[in-house]
């Protein structure tokens, strides 16, 4: 159990928080793998707690670790924060899964006159990143044409994070694939955004930083 009762994380608190991250889970998914609820999950990261036995052990199974992982004694600090971070590659199973979990990424392609980056709401549907857009904008008017998609998460105050990046091609998607996406992609920009958009990917890699 964590007696600590003041102040910022704990001990505690702060590796799991760290092995989250070095995982690439968000809250909500390391909850719905532990059973308990986002909001727990975010107070234990951040916030004084006290953590029951099986709240510690269920953590442990969803993040991959040993409870002594978590709880044995503070390793050094040059051990915990090398001198450079460390970037490294992801395989394509880990960029995959990364895509799967979200729904707003950047895609970015050529304008008329220039690049254009610009993010969208997308779903992952068998093997293709769908997403919606007006009828009249530049990338709609495109039929297998270069495209990258990408997607990140960043923590400024560690400095550690992912990055995605998925190079293919972008065409309209078909009758059978607007209804697999249908349910599953809901433009935040609102608007009529009724063209709906496959992309097609030639090559996913991914990076990894770690600071830690």
């Amino acid at each position: 159990m964590d007696t600590q009762t003041a102040g910022g994380p704990s001990e505690l608190g702060t590796r799991i928080r760290h092995r989250r991250l070095a995982l690439g889970l968000r809250p909500s998914e390391v909850a719905e793998r532990t059973g308990l609820t986002t909001d727990r999950i975010e107070q234990i990261e951040s916030r004084p707690f006290a953590l029951s036995g099986g709240e510690l052990v269920r953590l442990a199974h969803a993040l991959g670790v040993t409870v002594p992982d978590l709880t044995g004694p503070p390793a050094p600090t040059t051990a915990l924060r090398p001198t450079a971070p460390v970037l490294e590659p992801m395989r394509t199973d880990e960029c995959i899964t990364l895509i799967r979990s979200a729904t707003v990424g950047r895609i970015a392609y050529r304008g008329v006159d220039e690049l254009v980056v610009i993010p969208v709401n997308y779903c992952y549907r068998d093997e293709l990143i769908i997403f919606r857009t007006a009828a009249d904008s530049a990338v709609a008017q495109y039929d297998l044409e270069p495209i990258a998609f990408e997607l990140d998460l960043f923590d400024e105050g560690m400095q550690d994070g992912w990055s995605v990046l998925v190079n293919g091609t972008v065409r309209p998607a078909t009758e059978p694939e607007i209804r697999t996406a249908h349910d599953h992609v809901e433009p935040w920009a609102g608007g009529t955004r009724e063209t709906y958009l496959a992309i097609e990917p030639r090559r996913i890699t991914g990076r990894r930083i770690r600071n830690w």
